[in-house]
Parts: structure tokens; sequence; C-alpha cells
């Protein structure tokens, strides 16, 4: 009786075993990119991928102390994000692929945020990211993902291949106007907007948008025509945006702020509407609001009596 006992749940943990696989099976292979995520996941993330995002509600929209940039803020389980958005931060809808601008976010939007895994971030509460690469507007709308993509176009976790259409919208971060392909994506961090899914391992899609989130690689004479033209006018633009040094008052007053001289050994302070920045001679990092540690391109500098920093403090 014991023997025949012991077979039969033995067979009943077999079947429930089986059972199991096979609901596993099931399982789509990939998850909307909008559902919750734990910080050790988060952490996991940031040691393979150099980009990675987080989802949230926004909770508040507010104007910045340096004109035409918004201060966003973002609840979630991770504890939110607080992040800078300008007219040069790609924000784009999950609903239709469509550019969007910073008045487009609102209040109780569900918002994803692309950054730089390696990133400085501030030691706030909602830490503070700075600018970000780009924002995903109407997040729960549809499926998203931040990845990097193989020369097969699947990502470094196998979860996700793409099979890029005709009908795929490619765009770069440069903005320029010219036509990427498939090619183009090979080797490259993006985010990717898709719909429905094979299930199969890695699960095969046709986005709708993808967005490259880092240079290609291809040079200059690698391409022929108007694309190269077109790269090179806006790698000019780019180059033209990079950080310079400036002298702190000048630019500092001519940006609406005071600047107040605290001492040989304690840092400047810059203040504006409320906001203040503290600037430390020597150093790269200058604090906000006084928890909120930026780096700046370079380290601020003295000369000749006159303090000079990196002019992207004050972008």
């Amino acid at each position: 009786m014991k023997k025949n006992l012991t077979k039969v749940m033995a067979m009943g943990m077999v079947l429930t075993m089986l059972g199991t696989a096979t609901a596993f099976a099931e399982e789509p292979a990939v998850i909307s990119a909008t559902e919750s995520t734990s910080i050790e996941t988060i952490m996991a993330e940031a040691q393979e991928a150099a980009f990675i995002s987080q989802s949230g509600k926004v909770v508040s929209v507010e104007a910045s102390f340096t004109e035409g940039v918004q201060l966003v803020t973002i609840d979630n389980e991770q504890g939110g994000l607080r992040f800078a958005v300008d007219s040069n931060t790609i924000v784009v809808n999950r609903e239709d692929g469509a550019y969007l601008t910073a008045a487009d976010l609102t209040e109780g939007m569900e918002v994803a945020v692309v950054y730089d895994a390696f990133g400085p971030m501030g030691m706030s509460m909602p830490p503070y990211l700075g600018q970000v690469t780009a924002v995903v507007a109407n997040a729960d709308a549809g499926f998203f993902t931040v990845g990097h993509f193989d020369n097969d176009l699947t990502d470094m976790k196998n979860m996700l291949k793409l099979n890029i259409s005709e009908n795929t919208d490619i765009q770069n971060l440069q903005g320029a106007r010219i036509r990427l392909t498939a090619e183009d994506v090979k080797g490259q961090d993006a985010l990717v907007f898709y719909g429905a899914t094979t299930r199969s391992i890695p699960a095969q899609t046709t986005p709708s948008f993808v967005l490259l989130l880092t240079n290609n690689e291809k040079t200059e004479g690698e391409m022929t025509g108007s694309r190269a033209a077109e790269v090179t006018d806006a790698a000019e633009v780019t180059d033209a945006k990079e950080a310079v040094m400036v002298p702190l008052r000048e630019t500092a007053e001519a940006n609406g702020y005071t600047v107040k001289w605290q001492g040989k050994n304690k840092p400047i302070l810059l203040e504006k509407d409320g906001v203040s920045m503290e600037i430390t001679v020597g150093s790269d990092t200058y604090v906000v609001d006084g928890d909120m540690a930026m780096k700046a391109a370079m380290p601020s500098e003295l000369k000749g009596g006159v303090t000079f920093v990196s002019s992207d403090i004050f972008a």
C-alpha cells in the first residue's frame, strides 16, 4: 500500500512539474517595459547596458532656474526620479511615434526615462539625473524596450529579435534627415517601439519605431552623396554645442544669477529665483539646492584673478 501511495505521489509531482514547464513555455518572452522593476534588477541592468530606462507617473513639471528648462519629477516603486527637459530633449509619444516637447509632459502622464547607465546622478530624494537621453510619453500605451542589438538585430539578453521592415521608422539623436536602414541598427543601443511578438526565444517582432541612442560608427568615407553631407552637417551642429570655459560672474549675471563670494576656502554661491548653485574652484562637481551633486564637462579654474567655469553649467 505504501509503495502504491509513493508511486501516486511521485507521479503527481512529475505531472505538476510538467504542467509548470508547459505554463512557462506559454508565457510571452517579452513583457511591457512599464512593468515595475526592482532596484536590484535596475542595478544589474546598469552593469551590462549602456542605457537603461525607468518608468513612472509624472507628479510635477516645474520651470528650472535656467530659461527654457523644465524639471520633471516622476514617482515609481523605486522612489522616483527628477530630470531636466529642454528644447533639445527627445520626447517621443508611444501612442504614434510622434515627437513631442516638454510642454506635452503633464501631471498624471505615464512616462519612461532613458538615460546613460554610467552618467552622474544627484544624491537627493528622489535622485536627480540632470539632462536625459530621451523620454517616452504615454509609456503605458504599448510595448517598448531599451537595449543593445547585435549584428543579427537580437538584444544582448537574447529576449528580442528585430525584423525591420520598410515601414519601420528609424531615427537618430542628431535628427539628420537621412534614410536609416537595418544596417544602421546593427551593433547599436536603441529605444524600440513594437507590438505583437512570436512565442519563441528570442521573441521576434517588427518594430514600428527605432531610436538609435549612440552615434553610428560609420565614417563619412563609407557613405555617399547627400547622406554623407547630411551626417557631416549634423556633426557640425553637435560640435558647436560642446562646452567651453566662460567667465563665471559675467556669464552668471547674464543668465539672471546673483554671485556671492563666500570666502577663500568656500564655494562660490549663485542664486536665482530661490534656486542655488555652489561652485568650487578646481572641481568639476557643482551642487544644486544644497544636495544635488552635478558634474560639469570641465573643472572650474582661476585665471588672472577671474574664475572660469564650464559653459554646460548654464545650458
